[in-house]
Parts: C-alpha cells; structure tokens; sequence
C-alpha cells in the first residue's frame, strides 16, 4: 500500500480527540464583570463540576492516568494503595484559564435532550409566509378573517415586516388593498379582518395576492415572491375546510377542530421553504441550531413562545441567525394534559471562530521493483532505488469580526519533494475525488450522517471569502452572467473570481452597485444541449463524461410564433433533476410534456389546439480530444444605479481559443420610473460561436447542430423594452398598462442560449386597462420576421363582467402571413359567454368567425366551442371542451384537484383532426392527446431574467436535512401520472408520440421509498420504444441496522436501425450494521450492479462502438475489543464483460477478488503498530499476495516516526499485475 496511506491509518488510529479553547473575547471579559444573574460569573466551577443555578454545565472526568503516581504496585494492592492514580491532570502550554460562558444544552424527562450548536457560516436567509387559500367571499365582502402564518431565521435582523395584500391584476404590485402588521419572531402570525378598500369590486372565484416585506435598521428591505389567494363561497370553504381537516387527521392521528387542523397545517407548510424574492438586509453573526432528540411522547415544544414542529421520530429542528452578543432561548414543552415544563438555554456568540488543520510528510524509502517493469518506463521514481517523497496541506475555516468567513485548503498531493511545488496553481479537471461514481460508494453508512465537501475546486489550492452579499473565490466558480437577455454567460470554470454587490439598495429593492470579474485557464470546453419536451424524463447529453458540478438547467417556455420566451425557471440539482455524469443522462424528477397551455392570451385560435413549447437547455463543461488547455478566459460583468432611477451595466468575456477566438460585448441601461414603468435598452456583440448547439425533439437518440458549418461569425443583438403603469404614475384611476418591444439579433450572434444562425427581427406592442372594474381590454400587435418570411399578428380583446354569474368577451384579430410563396391576409372575429350556475358548475360557448379571407387565399378557420367546468365539494373539479370547425375538430377532458395553494393534480384529453399544414413559424399545430400529470404553481417572477447572486452557492439542505437529522413533517403516499400523445412534423417524416408516466411514493419515520415507470413510442417516420424506470428505497431496521436500495433502468429500441437502441442498468443493495449501544463492532456491505449502453449520438471515447457490465460485491468490518486493539477486514469481488459491438456481439470477461486484513496495537503509551495482509486473485493472472509491517512513534504532541518493510508482490495499484515491489521506508509525519 501507499506509505502515506500507511501513515494516516496510524495517526488516525493513535490519535486521541483533541479539543481547544481559543481566549475569552473582550465581549466575554465584560460578561464575567457583569453582576447579572444570567453573568458568566455566577458559574461555579470549584471541584469537578462546573454550575450556574440552572444546573450542571461541565464536568471533567478520566477513564484513567497519563503516569502512575504510585510505584511499584501491583494488580492485587489495595483500592486505596492505588487511589494517587485516580486523578485528573490540566495541563496548558501557558499559564489561563478556562471560562464556561452560557447553557449549550437541557435535559427533558424520559432520556431526551435539546442542544444548540453554532455554526460561523451563515447560510442562506429564510422567509416564508402561508395563508388558507380558499377564503369566504360572500355579498362583496370578505366574510371570516384571514390568518397569515410566517417564518424566518434571521428576525433578529428585522426591524418591523408587514403582510401586504393586492389584487391578482396587479401584476407589478403597486396598491396594496391592506396592509397588516406581523409581529417579530422567528414564527409569527396575524389576522387581516378582510376589509377591502371603498369600491373594490370582486366577486367569488377572483384571486387576491399577498407577500411580506420586512424592513432593516439601515432601510433596506427583503421581500417574498406573492402568493395566492381565492375568493369562493363559503360553502366551498367549508367543504375544503372538512378535507383538509381528515387529511391532518389521519397525518397526525389525532382529533382536532376544524380551526386546529388548519393552524397545524399551516404551521407545518411556512418551514424548510424559502420564499424571499429579494433579500438586501445584511446579515452578520453565526447560525444557532437548537435540536432535540427523544422528546417525550405527545409533548409540543415553544421557543420564546412560538410553537415548532416536532417529527415523527419525536426530534426537533430550529435555525436562528444572530448577530453577535448573548442570546436567551426560552423553552417550553407542553405535554397531552396541559403539563408544562420549562427551560433555558443562555448562548453567547462572540463572532469569533477558527478552525485549521494541517499535515507535513516525508517519507525516505530504498525500494526495488522487479518482474515486467515495462509499464513504469514513464515513472522516474522506479528509475532509482532511493526515494524521497512529501506531501503539504492544510485545511482553514475561520471567521472574524463576525462578518468574514474565510475557507481555504491546499493540498501537494504525494510527489517528490523537488517537484512538490509543480503544477500548483494549475488545475487538473480529471480529479478522481470529484469525479468519483455515486455508485462506488456504499449507499447507507448506518450513522444517518450526510457528508459533503466543504471546498470545490480541480486544482491543488482553494481559498474563498464570504462577505455581507460578496465572495471571492480561486477554485470552481460559475460565471453567472445571466442577468440580460441576449448578453448571457453562463460556464463552470476554474481560476479566480469575485462577486461583488453593495450593501445599499434602491427604492424598490434593487443592489445599489453590482460587479463580477473572473479569470481562467481554462481546461474544459463548453457544452449545450437544448431539448423539446418528451413527455418522459429522461434526457441523453450530446457529450459524455461531463465535469461534475457544471450542470446548470433551465427551463424555457416559449411562444414559437413570436419567437419571446414567456417565462424562464431554473431547476435544481436533486430537487428538480438528477444527473450522471460519466454517462451523460439527466432525469428529471417529473415528466416534461411537449406543449403546456395554460396562459394563453386570445381567444381565438389558429388550429384546433394552441399552446407553448416547452425546452431543456443544458449547459455543462466536458473536455474533448485534442483540447488545448493553455487559452485563457476572462470577464467582467458590472451595473451601477445612479440614484433610483437610472441604472447602466456592462458585460465583456474573452476566450482565447486556437484561432478562434470567442469575445462577448454588452451596453444595457435602465431607466426605471416604478415597479411597472421603465425602459431598458441592450446592445450586445459578440465574434465567433460561442458554443455548439445541439437540439434534440427525441430526448437526445439523435441530435442536429443548430449552428454548424456557419464559417466565421460576428453579429450584434439589440433589444428595447419599454412599459408603463398608468395607474402607478397617477394617470389613472383604474389598471392601466401598455408597454412595446423590438428586438434585432444578426445571423452571426452566439451565446450559448440564443444562436439561431439565421436574422431575426422581432417587435410589438400591447395594451391592457379596464374602462370599468367589470369591463378589461386587451389589445396586442406583433410581428416576428424569420429570414424572407414575416408573421404580423393584430388583436383586440374585450370582456365584461355583467354580474357574478355573467360574463361576456369579444376579440378581433388580424393574421398577415408573409411567405416566400405569397403574402396572406386573414381577419378573425371570436364571442364568447361564461355563466356560472350556483357555486360549481360553470358553462361557456365561444363563437369564432373569419371575416376577411384575402379572396380565398387565407384558409376559413371558423369555429365553434363549447365547453364547462364541474367543481366537486372536496374541490376535485372536471372540464370539458369541444371544437369543432373549418380546420378540423378538437375535443377536451380535464380534471384537476388542488392540494395546496401551490400543488394540484390535473388531466386532462385531447382529440384533434388538425387538417392545416405544419409551419413552424406561422402554424406550429400542437396537436391532439392525452396532457395529465402534476402541477406545481410556479412562482411570481416579476423579473424574467435574474442575476444569479452567487459564484458558488452554499452548501445548504435546510431545515429538512441537516447534519443527518431528517425532518420528516408527516407520514403520507404520493402517487403521480402523466399521459401525453403528440405528433411532430420532421424534415424526414410525421412521427406520432405516446408517452405514459406513473410514480408512487412513501415516507414514513422508518422507510423513505419513490419509484417512477415511464414507458414511450414513436411511430412514423421514427419508430422506437423506450421504458424507464426509477427507484429508491431506504429502511431502518432498528437503531443499529440500515438497508438501502436504488435501481434506475432504461431501454430503448429502434426499429429502423438496431444499433440506435440504448440501454443502461444502475442498481445497488447496501446494508449497514452500526450497534447504537457499542462503539466495539461496525460492518458494511454492498452489491452493485452496472450496464451501460449509450445513445448512439453522444460523443466520448468510444462510447459508441461498446457494450459494458459489472458487478461488485464487497464486505468491511471493524472490530475493536478494547482501547489497544483493532481489526478490520476487507472481501471485494469485482465481474466484468465488455464488447465491442452495440446490443451484439460475444462477450469478454474479467474478474478479480481481494482481500485483506489489518491488525493495529497501541503500546507503551507512545507506541504504535500496525501489520497489513493483502492478496488478490485475477481471472487467468494467478493469485498474488503482500504484506506490510511498520511500527512508530510519538515525539511530542504534533510529530511522529515510523519506519518498516513492504513485502508486497503486487502494486498497491491494482490495474498492474506483473511486478513485485519491496522496500524499506521511513516516514515523518507532522500535524497541527
């Protein structure tokens, strides 16, 4: 084995826990003149036992001596012969003291404890607020209160926060109809008594919108992206009211009131989600976890009087921001009959925090390595017998004035000490600790612990300063450039970065000052993959062998006939998607259709069924052959407001490529007069391509380059966006808007989200306002030009709300298809009437008519639609619709059932005899099937395009997972389906597309299980049928024994072309068996099994030319039976087949087993040694065996010798098999 390995299996093996204490602060010194009760000096620390009045605080014991006082005794001498032993020894450096400063911890009855913890890093601030989303409308009044439920972890930096309440047409949030106070605390609430302003008109199944803006000593202020609220009936209210309340019912198994359930509920659902929208009140301090474990049965704990869930396996979760200073924590558990018991916990946070760790080695051996040494003639070390080697690294996480936190690690690596220092600043993108498979580990170590790695970087050194909104940072970073429209660059990169912003905002919330630079050497290539809804959820990359850690996802939901993205999401890794890296496969955690159409603005429609597209883009960094490594990339990215109103910003990028280099330039300016009036202006530019544009409509089994073969490229992008708020300028009474754009994009512009190859030229206009609280116009023009060919789209809609059952809507639009065949001018006219009957059943008819044709050239496109809604009393609700006219039929079944205010199930089918032809500029035909699955409300952006705030962002689990306590808010199952058919018209033919998903769940305090089954067909011109699969299981057994289970499979067959097919397998079963009660015993085990066939289309090193499978099974124990002792054990069988040849072909395998054993002993107080057995059997390589004996020595507390001899006949690298390797060593290791 590894000499270094060597010397750290010793001195982790000998070294005892250490704990330091770093010198009061002044802060502390003034605390223990403070002559308070709750004072450090009242702490008395005389004998053994450090107290204060609320108990005991610390107690020193020993488990034995350092050095006999006695001499000469024996085994069989008197207790009190030998009582001089039985002592505690304190030994310092210097001469100080020691200062128990607060209560860290409390007993509760029954065994259970609650602790806090301090943690210098921050971590990201929590806002969140919920309200019932039904609420009782009746007469033109809101009839019963309405509650507001909030949580948030930095209260102690918030100076007053208020609820504010708007109408859902008041899209930019400029008149609040209330305004409620909500008092400080980390969980508050407060009632709005439902008055709305004189002459606000509504009526039942309108919506309302409601946020929290809380507002900071300097005047900055944080605020929550809006959520909704209903007005219905009251009986709708109640019926929801019921629902939910067996719902919490059956969760809790207890019985409670209507009222109880829903205040449990609403509790329940404002922790572990962050809703700030904006957050610019600076936050300084450390980050205080009170936990709980064992708390008794029935009992509900309060802190400084505001109730905290408790899970179902009986622990407790709570996170505070503080600043520095001394804290009180006031605790209060309530048992089943009312019993109360209280508790204290005193916390003193000086702002103060260091934490360093550091290694030196050297190791002098004499070795000979014999056998077929061929493979090492690339290895100078072998080329002599006498060796020096060293390694030097440390590890800092530290934290000063309360505000800086400082993490930095370098690390040599293992080298000669000539060379130690070679290639530092330089990164290696092949590292194996970050590119390690998931699957290598085991899946359950049986402790509950998640791990995670504090640094991120490919190189050899990292540092990173956390400040207020800032970092800097020399390791990985994201560049997140994403702040405009067309100037964006988003990359994973190594080298150095800073993210700068000021801690002053404007008026409406708005960083004062904004600045980015970075520097790169750059060692990846850029890559983009960009895909059209499936309906299923797994997604082949163009490349494999992707850098882990540069993914970024985002969601794109387009307009295909004006070309403008209507709103942009980006997913989250875990949450939202999961990826392997290595084989290029990204699955999401839902389905993603082809169309969705929900929001769209006209009623009238150009083919039976409308709707937007919905596109993956990917960007990621991989590294292909022949990549220079050497270019260097830069840029910068600043904005700077001029007051409140004025703002500039300017981007630039270089990448220095083998002549071709890539350069981005960008102007924008903002001239912002309120949340909805401003006018923003870009210009941007930009030389060469910037990435490779790979689209795929099949979910990556084949691709097309968007942008090959364009040759040498330049072009500029402009775009001017203007609105206006009527209302909030003064200029009227009622909602008023309007606002226009233009945008002109070069065939040669290339970013990596926007590069077409072709001139486009974009502009419109629109218009809404109400002449009345009951009358709305909309009024909308358009004109997207792609190459020769031109769409001008012209539309004016109308609706009048008669009463609170009766409405009426009208629209004229007008259709100017220009097209290299002909221009065509077509005018449409649409009515329609909506009546609601009672409280559930709504009805509407929409009439559709062409009234100018051009002659004849523009195709008729009358219609007829009917269609209703059906509202059940446990609100599940069902629709119909049905279309039938001059370009064919459509019929609609919908269904939806709402969970929560952001959750609902939906389904609905769709038939269509579509009979207009595809264009994908003037009829893009989504077409019929079935669209049921899951909804998830996506929140409110105001702004489209948002600058990503972070270089790296914190790695952070919230309050749901948080150092291996899992939060489990309730027992329950998930089910999910989604259905969809859709054609698509290719260049190669029509395919016809089915796609079925079905998922399930369960979580419960012992078991956590998710399995999801998709299954998809084309026909057609494509014709291949796929099925995917997903599993996850874990289950504690006991406290001691855990098992966990994961099995992701995939099979796609072509039938045109067989070796189009793919297929992957990734399962593994684990168990861990840990004694909760003994620290003696541990055993781990793992089986894995492995089989990849890639997509035919993605690039990496033969990745398309062969088969592979394997199967690994091992086994670890440790035995430990008393301080001096331990044993551990290793068994690892390895199978292995490859072929070269897709889905065919004869099969060559491999297999290995190894062993091993290691034996450790502690003597004479300073001693310690260690002997290793090793053997390994390979299939057809015969059997080969070593062994390793070392002993060493402690000189001191932070320096240790060791020598001894390496009799192996194998090297500790296991792909070389045909030499021996012998030697002696001597090492030194030094820590700190």
């Amino acid at each position: 084995m590894k000499l270094l390995d060597y010397t750290l299996i010793s001195l982790l093996a000998g070294m005892a826990q250490m704990a330091s204490a770093q010198s009061a602060s002044s802060q502390n010194a003034e605390a223990a003149k403070d002559p308070s009760p709750n004072a450090a000096a009242q702490v008395d620390c005389s004998g053994n036992d450090c107290t204060s009045q609320d108990g005991l605080l610390l107690r020193v014991r020993t488990r034995g001596e350092h050095q006999p006082e006695t001499r000469n005794t024996t085994d069989i001498d008197s207790s009190p012969t030998l009582q001089p032993d039985r002592r505690v020894t304190i030994e310092t450096e210097q001469p100080g003291k020691v200062q128990a400063i607060g209560k860290w911890s409390t007993d509760v009855p029954g065994g259970g404890v609650i602790w806090a913890t301090e943690d210098p890093n921050l971590g990201q601030p929590q806002f969140n607020v919920s309200a019932p989303s039904l609420v009782a409308f009746d007469g033109g009044r809101i009839t019963k209160p309405v509650r507001f439920y909030a949580f948030s972890n930095y209260s102690a930096f918030i100076q007053r926060a208020e609820v504010l309440v708007y109408r859902a047409s008041d899209t930019d949030l400029v008149t609040p109809l209330a305004k409620v106070d909500l008092p400080l605390g980390a969980v508050s609430d407060a009632s709005w008594d439902g008055t709305l302003p004189a002459g606000f008109e509504a009526r039942a199944g309108d919506e309302l919108l409601y946020l929290v803006r809380a507002y900071g000593a300097d005047g900055n202020f944080d605020e929550t992206y809006p959520r909704r609220l209903q007005l219905v009936t009251p009986e709708e209210v109640e019926r929801g009211n019921q629902t939910l309340r067996q719902s919490v019912e059956r969760r809790s198994g207890l019985a409670l009131s209507t009222e109880e359930a829903e205040q449990r509920s609403l509790v329940e659902g404002i922790f572990g989600e962050n809703s700030l929208r904006q957050q610019n009140i600076p936050i300084y301090g450390s980050r205080i976890r009170i936990q709980g474990r064992d708390l008794p049965e029935g009992y509900s704990v309060r802190i400084n009087g505001q109730s905290h869930p408790i899970d179902l396996q009986r622990k407790l979760v709570a996170e505070y921001l503080v600043p520095v200073g001394r804290h009180g924590f006031a605790l209060e558990l309530r048992g089943p009959n009312q019993e109360t018991l209280s508790r204290n916990l005193d916390i003193d946070v000086s702002g103060k925090y260091m934490f360093a760790v550091a290694i030196a080695d050297l190791t002098v051996s004499g070795s000979s390595a014999s056998g077929s040494i061929e493979p090492l003639a690339g290895d100078d070390r072998y080329d002599d017998s006498f060796l020096i080697e060293g390694r030097l690294a440390f590890y800092l996480k530290g934290k000063v004035k309360g505000k800086y936190l400082i993490t930095a690690q370098a690390d040599t690596e293992e080298r000669e000490v000539s060379d130690l220092f070679d290639g530092f600043w330089n990164a290696d993108p092949q590292d194996v600790f970050r590119r390690l498979d998931p699957d290598a580990y085991y899946p359950v170590y049986g402790d509950d612990s998640t791990t995670y790695r504090d640094v991120d970087t490919q190189g050899r050194l990292y540092v990173r300063v956390d400040w207020d909104k800032s970092q800097a940072v020399w390791g990985n970073f994201n560049t997140g450039i994403t702040g405009n429209e067309y100037g964006q660059y988003s990359r994973s990169l190594y080298g150095g970065a800073l993210s700068w912003r000021s801690r002053q905002a404007t008026a409406l919330g708005e960083p004062g000052s904004e600045l980015k630079v970075f520097g790169s050497e750059a060692q990846t290539a850029p890559g983009h993959s960009e895909f059209l809804g499936t309906g299923g959820s797994l997604y082949y990359l163009k490349h494999t062998d992707v850098m882990p850690g540069s993914d970024r996802i985002v969601l794109e939901v387009r307009d295909e006939t004006t070309g403008r993205v209507e709103r942009r999401i980006d997913l989250a890794r875990g949450a939202d998607y999961e990826i392997d890296e290595f084989q290029g496969r990204v699955l999401l955690t839902r389905p993603l259709s082809q169309i969705t159409r929900e929001n769209i603005p006209t009623l009238t429609r150009d083919t039976p069924l409308d709707g937007f597209a919905q596109i993956l883009l990917i960007d990621y960094e991989y590294i292909p052959s022949g990549f220079d490594a050497d270019a260097f990339t830069a840029g910068f990215r600043g904005k700077h407001w001029f007051g409140d109103h004025v703002a500039v910003g300017g981007t630039w990028v270089d990448e220095n490529r083998a002549g071709d280099d890539y350069r981005l330039q960008g102007l924008d300016l903002t001239l912002q007069a309120g949340r909805g009036t401003y006018l923003k202006v870009e210009q941007s530019h930009t030389r060469a391509t910037s990435a490779p544009i790979f689209f795929s409509d099949n979910g990556g089994l084949s691709f097309t380059e968007t942008n090959a073969a364009l040759g040498v490229r330049e072009g500029d992008a402009r775009s001017v966006e203007a609105r206006a708020n009527f209302k909030e300028l003064g200029w009227t009474g009622l909602d008023w808007s309007a606002g226009a754009w233009w945008r002109n994009v070069d065939a040669g512009y290339s970013v990596g989200r926007f590069d077409t190859g072709a001139d486009i030229r974009e502009h419109g206009a629109e218009v809404l306002g109400q002449f009345a609280p009951n009358v709305n116009v909309h009024g909308r023009y358009t004109r997207a030009e792609r190459g020769a060919e031109a769409l001008t789209q012209t539309q004016v809609t109308g609706e009048w709300r008669i009463n609170d059952h009766d409405s009426v809507a009208a629209e004229l639009r007008r259709v100017d298809e220009e097209r290299v065949s002909g221009d065509v001018v077509g005018t449409l006219a649409a009515l329609q009437y909506k009546h609601r009957f009672g409280s559930s059943l709504d009805v509407y008819g929409t009439a559709q008519f062409t009234v100018d044709d051009d002659n004849g050239q523009y195709v008729s496109n009358d219609a007829l639609t009917l269609g209703g809604k059906y509202l059940f009393g446990d609100l599940s609700s069902i629709g119909a619709e049905v279309t039938s006219g001059d370009r064919g039929d459509a019929a609609q079944i919908n269904g939806e059932y709402r969970i929560s205010p952001e959750h609902t199930l939906y389904g609905g089918y769709t038939y269509s005899t579509d009979r207009s032809d595809y264009d994908p500029l003037f009829n893009d035909r989504q077409n019929s099937g079935w669209t049921l699955g899951q909804r998830w409300r996506l929140s409110d952006q105001v702004n489209l395009f948002n600058e990503s705030q972070f270089l790296k962002a914190p790695n952070e689990s919230g309050l749901a997972h948080t150092f291996g306590m899992d939060f489990y808010p309730g027992v329950g199952w998930t089910l999910g389906f989604t259905l969809q058919q859709a054609n698509l018209d290719k260049a190669i033919g029509n395919v016809d597309r089915e796609a079925v998903s079905v998922s399930a769940g369960r979580t419960s305090n012992d078991t956590q299980w998710q399995s999801k089954l998709e299954w998809r067909q084309d026909t057609g011109a494509e014709q291949r049928d796929q099925w995917v699969t997903t599993n996850q299981f874990t289950h504690k057994i006991n406290e001691s024994f855990r098992v966990a289970a994961r099995f992701n499979y995939s099979k796609t067959t072509d039938d045109l072309l067989t070796e189009a097919g793919a297929k992957f397998i990734e399962g593994n079963f684990g168990f861990a068996w840990r004694p909760f009660d003994s620290g003696k015993w541990a055993l781990l085990g793992k089986y894995t099994y492995l089989y990849d066939v890639s997509s035919l289309p993605q690039i990496g090193d033969n990745v398309a030319f062969y088969d592979q499978r394997s199967q690994v099974l091992s086994l670890e124990g440790i035995y430990s039976p008393n301080t001096r002792w331990e044993f551990a054990g290793k068994l690892l069988r390895r199978e292995g087949e490859v072929r070269f040849g897709r889905l065919a072909g004869q099969w060559a395998d491999s297999g290995a087993t190894f062993a091993a054993g290691q034996a450790r002993y502690a003597f004479a107080d300073k001693w310690h040694a260690l002997g290793e057995y090793r053997w390994l059997g390979v299939k057809d390589g015969g059997d080969r065996q070593g062994v390793l004996l070392g002993v060493d020595r402690d000189l001191g507390k932070n320096l240790r010798v060791g020598t001894g001899y390496n009799f192996t006949e194998f090297s500790d690298d296991l792909t070389d098999f045909d030499y021996d390797h012998k030697g002696w060593f001597i090492n030194l290791v030094g820590w700190y």
